[in-house]
């Protein structure tokens, strides 16, 4: 069935995890990379509150995320210390405890991007992480983010 973009509408379904011969290892699959983005930030935020790493909040999850998903989160967390690092210091005053946790989780997915997956074009990691911040934060946090970023990106990126 169309959607009114015109394309197919894609249906979510379980598969089984294809990687592991086991029945019970679901795959949630993602519909696109924006909902698989809404996914890392909402586990980074789930990390956060339950104060545990992303391997235990992994294991507690019924229906495994998509490889998309589990690939970035476990990436943030193991560069957080690089991470907290490059935007402390592009965030001056702000230091990171005191940002909102939505907010701090998008800035960790869009810095490691931007340093981590050279293949996402910078313009997509900053609209990406903007849209987010409008979707999910305060109305001055796609601001805040989008400043923090393009800095970033002058800095970690050549022009593309």
């Amino acid at each position: 069935m169309p959607n009114s973009q015109g394309g197919k509408k894609t249906e979510h379904s379980l598969v089984p995890d294809e990687t592991n011969d086991s029945n019970q290892d679901w795959v949630v699959p993602i519909a696109s990379r924006r909902e698989g983005r809404e996914r890392v930030i909402s586990l980074l935020y789930e990390m956060e509150v339950k104060s545990c790493s992303a391997s235990t909040l992994l294991q507690e999850l019924t229906l495994k995320p998509d490889p998309f998903v589990v690939e970035r989160l476990l990436g943030i967390t193991e560069n957080q210390v690089l991470l907290n690092a490059e935007i402390g210091k592009l965030s001056g005053d702000w230091e990171p405890s005191r940002m909102p946790l939505l907010d701090y989780a998008i800035l960790q997915l869009g810095m490691f991007e931007l340093i981590f997956r050279p293949e996402v074009p910078t313009g997509v990691v900053l609209s990406e992480a903007v849209e987010l911040a409008q979707k999910f934060s305060t109305d001055s946090s796609g601001k805040f983010i989008n400043g923090l970023l393009s800095a970033a990106a002058k800095q970690l990126r050549e022009t593309e």
